[in-house]
Order: C-alpha cells, then structure tokens, then sequence
C-alpha cells in the first residue's frame, strides 16, 4: 500500500538533490506520506551510512504515532531499528537507524553533543507549525553544517508553508559564512532545492447547522452529540470523528453520545495528548463496529 501513496512519485529527485545540494524543501500535503515514507527512502538508498536520521515532530502524539507506524512498516519492533524520544519516554536503541524526537529533545541534544555525531539527516516536519525550538534548531542546524558538518543533509518538509522565502533564507545562509573545507562529493556552497509532491484527496461535503453555534446556548457537547445522533439516523456511514478543544471538552462529548440512542453500536473513544500511550492505540486502531473518536487536534495528522 505505501509504494502507491503520492511521495513516491518524486522519491528519484529527493535522493538526487540531497546527494548534490545537501538541503531540500519538501513541499507535499496531508495524504501524501511524506512524514513515514522520505525516512524509509533514506535508510533504503543508503544516505544515512552508519549515522540515523532524526525526524523533528511538533506534536508528542504524532512522534509516538508515526515512530509507530514507520516501524509496523518495516517489520521491526518499535525501539529497535526504529524509535521515538520525547520528554521523559526514550524508546530508542543503538540500533536505531530512524528516530522521530520532538524539538525541546533535540535542542538538548545539539547542547549536550553540539556536533551531532551519529546523525546522518535531519528531517524538520510539518515545519508550517512554527515554534521558537523549531526555529532555534532549524538556525543551529544550519550553522553546524555550515562550520563542522558539510556531511550534513538536512531536510524541511511541511504541507503549508511559503517554499520560495525559506528557500531564499537557506540559500543565503550558505553564502554569508564563509565556507570551510569539504570532502571530494560536498557541494559548495549550499544550494537548496524545492520540491512539491500530490496529496491524497478524498470527497468531502460539507454541510453547516440551522443556524450557528454560538446562538445555541447549549454546551458544545450537547452540540455535538445533536449532530452525532443526526448524522447517524440519517444514515450516515463509517466511523465518527469529533473534534473538541481539549480533555474536558472531550470527557464531556463522549458521555453525552453515550446517552443517545444512536451510540449503542458505536465504540466510543477519546484522544488527546495526555492520554496514555495505550489509550492513544486504542483509539487509532481498526475494531469490527463503528468508532466515534473525540479528539483535540492531534486527529488532524496520522502520516
């Protein structure tokens, strides 16, 4: 299944260029399996050599979830060959070859080790969703390939994001330093290369309440499980996703569609970054009925 996603498609150019310009935009959408498939394609092409490749995530849950899924993909254990490190949870080995971190874990790595030995490339994911540890670890990363590391490949994916101006900062960066020495195969000076990859698009309707939400005085999850029970005898199909702001709004909406007559053949299940790792499972995984999953924000994103 994920040699037909859309990132495929343009896996030659992105071998191609990081071997050349050591610097690479990646410009793809949801849907396109960029955040699980660029990693494999690295390790597959033999551009990680005996180094690994670091995946910088914005969100805890999509670390877990995608170290997860990338490692359910290659057939190997999670904290093997593939692994995540977030605050307080490292599931990683010396055997790990692709690991997804979050940014506070990698900025202390590049303050405890600031040359990063061991790691091959670094991957900035979702990059749209800016952070001041994105940034931060983005302008280090750049000066340490710049004064120690021309071996260095570093990566800026994101499905949002204005590709030409930050093309012009990587770009410029690597004119203002003067460069040091490099090894026959190192480029110089840096160049950096944008390029853009289809996303899966499924049909979506869309379709709006009588009249808006703040008129109605209710709770939001009365609301919603309103529209849950409406949805459902109409004869809507498939699973239910229901986003809410955080862990009490979600409490909430959950035992409101537990109380109507539609939720009995449904499974009903939060997700929300507090959970633990194997509630968070439990509500990505596949189940024999229908599922009504209530969730913050984290839904947004699986690959």
């Amino acid at each position: 299944m994920a040699d037909r996603l859309p990132i495929y498609e343009i896996e030659r150019d992105i071998i191609a260029r990081l071997k050349t310009d050591r610097r690479l935009i990646l410009s793809a959408p949801t849907g396109s399996g960029k955040s699980t498939q660029v990693p494999q394609m690295l390790l597959r092409h033999g551009l990680l050599g005996d180094g690994q490749v670091v995946i910088l995530q914005p969100r805890r849950l999509a670390t877990r979830l995608l170290a997860s899924r990338v490692a359910q993909e290659l057939g190997v254990q999670l904290g093997n060959e593939v692994g995540y490190q977030i605050r307080f949870e490292n599931v990683t080995s010396p055997r790990t070859k692709i690991r997804f971190v979050t940014e506070g874990v990698l900025l202390r790595q590049m303050i405890d080790d600031p040359k990063l030995r061991g790691v091959s490339v670094l991957i900035f994911d979702e990059f749209h969703e800016r952070h001041l540890y994105g940034d931060i670890t983005l302008a280090r990363a750049l000066d340490l390939q710049e004064q120690h590391r021309p071996d260095l490949n570093l990566i800026v994916m994101s499905a949002t994001l204005d590709a030409e101006l930050l093309e012009d900062y990587l770009n410029q960066v690597g004119r203002a330093v003067p460069s040091p020495p490099r090894r026959a195969g190192d480029c110089a000076p840096y160049q950096c290369t944008i390029l853009s990859s289809e996303g899966r698009v499924f049909p979506v309707e869309i379709e709006y309440a009588a009249e808006p939400g703040y008129v109605d005085k209710r709770p939001i999850w009365e609301q919603a499980a309103e529209a849950f029970s409406h949805y459902v005898g109409s004869g809507g199909e498939g699973d239910v996703l229901v986003f809410m702001p955080g862990g009490y709004e979600i409490s909430q909406t959950i035992e409101a569609i537990r109380h109507t007559s539609e939720a009995k053949s449904f499974i009903l299940l939060p997700l929300h970054g507090e959970l633990s790792p194997k509630d968070q499972d439990a509500a990505v995984a596949r189940y024999g009925q229908r599922k009504v999953v209530v969730s913050t924000n984290v839904a947004e994103r699986r690959r």
